[in-house]
């Protein structure tokens, strides 16, 4: 979803998944973060929400992630509302 709101436009990406512990939370945005066991065999190598969160400071924008075991996670972006 995307909307307006006083000045900023933001980004919404919400899903209603397992959720994340608060450990993978604090450490969603660090490079190479997986959240799972390294042993695992899980898709990636930990840089998508790194480069999100580089992508969103580079336009002056934010990245905040809310989200709880059993109730899925949200993802809300923010960059400055710019004017023609």
């Amino acid at each position: 979803m995307t909307k307006r709101e006083r000045g900023y436009a933001a980004i919404v990406v919400e899903d209603n998944g397992k959720g994340m512990d608060e450990e993978t939370k604090n450490n969603l945005f660090e490079r190479y973060y997986r959240g799972t066991n390294t042993d695992d065999k899980t898709e990636g190598v930990g840089l998508g929400m790194s480069i999100a969160k580089a992508i969103a400071e580079v336009h002056q924008g934010k990245i905040k992630v809310e989200t709880s075991i059993g109730r899925g996670t949200k993802l809300l972006l923010t960059f400055p509302y710019m004017h023609p």
